[in-house]
């Protein structure tokens, strides 16, 4: 670390975000990359948010959030594991876009990380395929550990990997310092900025606690961010206004070992949508995104069902007792002005140009012309 001289202002350090899944929430990469840097004196931060049993959609609906109550300057996206291989390639695009263009409204460079998960063919999946469009548009650095991992043998995949996914102290450790020396070394893209910081949010979440005379009483933190949840006992049912027609896409919600079915409804459709809440891993309580898409409503109504989930756990005494819901946001389909449904189908047209470019070339490398 450099001295700095007498009566020169301190530099502050450069606060490095990384935003994940469940690598990214467990104590490891984050934590053994702070240690290279406090060992080095060098003059980086590395905080994280870590959404384990969440997906690609859930960090693009809390995005703004994310960033408004995590002070950072850097962002290192860890969003390759998962189940973002259910999503095809323009889905996994569309929702990346609206993160990155969280990032660029804030001037915050970016970069990608791709982990390894076990049961990933990396020889054919298209993932990396598109961090490399995005590397090669946008000039978005990518920090990518799952195909050398995926290229080493068994007997070392098992010594950094617990369960061919989420790491060992010695994983953490390669992780560690490859994303410590990466930070260091080449760093993050900033040149993606000024394309994306005029590209307009899709999506409006409505946060409970802050609407009026909505109780809030049940709190989470896992992700980095609070969670405030309204509680809905079995049997009865919240409402919540929307404040106009809207098109509800997804509510966050939670897992956990009350949780039952949650059916959500509203007085203005007759469309229905029973949700269950409950799996096997639903012994201990995590946050959790899913799908309502409900259009033309102005009122959501939740109601919490009495059904006793017929699943078994993983582990520990399955609760019998009585149901509850809980409901911490709800995230509406934003319309678009006529100057940001244009700048949207502008940034569409961009990526189908690159498509149909990569597709003239790889055609003329197949026919040698």
């Amino acid at each position: 670390m450099s001295v700095p001289s007498p009566g020169a202002t301190p530099v502050a350090p450069v606060r490095v975000l990384c935003l994940g899944y469940s690598v990214t929430e467990e104590v490891g990469y984050v934590e053994r990359a702070g240690e290279c840097a406090a060992a080095e004196g060098a003059d980086l931060v590395f905080l994280k948010s870590g959404w384990g049993g969440h997906s690609v959609h859930a960090i693009a609906y809390m995005i703004d959030e994310i960033l408004d109550t995590i002070a950072c300057d850097r962002v290192l996206l860890e969003l390759f594991t998962g189940n973002v291989r259910y999503y095809d390639r323009r889905a996994l695009s569309f929702f990346l876009d609206q993160i990155l263009a969280a990032t660029a409204r804030r001037g915050r460079p970016v970069a990608f990380l791709n982990l390894y998960q076990g049961g990933v063919d990396y020889t054919s999946e298209t993932v990396a395929g598109l961090l490399d469009d995005y590397e090669a548009c946008l000039g978005i650095p990518i920090l990518d550990l799952a195909r050398p991992v995926a290229a080493s043998g068994p007997e070392e995949r098992a010594l950094w990997l617990k369960d061919g996914t989420h790491v060992t102290p010695a994983g953490a450790d390669l992780y560690g310092r490859q994303v410590y020396d990466f930070v260091r070394g080449r760093g993050f893209g900033a040149a993606y900025i000024h394309r994306y910081r005029a590209l307009p949010s899709l999506f409006t979440p409505l946060r409970l606690v802050a609407m009026p005379d909505c109780s809030c009483p049940f709190a989470m933190q896992r992700n980095g961010i609070p969670l405030h949840y309204a509680t809905i006992p079995e049997n009865t049912s919240l409402s919540i206004d929307l404040g106009r027609r809207a098109d509800v896409r997804a509510v966050m919600t939670t897992y956990g070992p009350l949780n039952g079915t949650l059916r959500f409804s509203s007085p203005s459709s007759e469309r229905t949508r029973d949700v269950l809440l409950y799996d096997r891993f639903s012994y201990y309580a995590r946050s959790i995104v899913m799908n309502v898409n409900l259009k033309g409503i102005r009122t959501l109504t939740c109601f919490q069902r009495d059904i006793v989930p017929d699943i078994e756990l993983a582990k520990g005494e399955k609760n019998t007792g009585p149901r509850m819901g809980y409901v911490s946001h709800v995230f509406l389909h934003r319309r678009l002005t006529p100057t940001e449904w244009l700048r949207h189908h502008r940034h569409r047209a961009f990526w189908g140009m690159h498509r149909l470019r990569r597709a003239i070339s790889h055609s003329r490398k197949r026919t040698g012309a």
